[in-house]
């Protein structure tokens, strides 16, 4: 497999990125779910709120690529992909020093 004429197409990178946001959201879901089965109590809003935004960022990003692939953009497909993982983990370090 040449990884070099696999990376320079587009609509490859474009398809792989949008599978990475999908497991991102999955985990964003799923995560407070995983955090109950080991908590003792409840979990609060506040302690599943960094997951909700982690969603909602996700899935909108998710929303802009979908409207993008329907008009065949695929670097504009990318640029939205990085940016909402640089949204995810912006989200996660302003979250973790509070």
């Amino acid at each position: 497999m040449d990884f070099k004429a696999t990376f320079s197409n587009t609509n490859t990178i474009s398809k792989i990125s949008t599978i990475i946001l999908f497991m991102a959201l999955i985990r964003c879901i799923s995560e407070p779910f995983r955090l109950q089965y080991y908590s003792d109590t409840i979990l609060s809003f506040a302690e599943i709120k960094l997951f909700l935004y982690g969603a909602l960022i996700a899935a909108t990003g998710l929303l802009i690529i979908t409207v993008l692939s329907y008009f065949r953009k695929n670097n504009f497909i990318i640029a939205t992909s990085i940016i909402t993982i640089a949204g995810l983990f912006l989200l996660k370090i302003i979250y973790v020093r509070t």
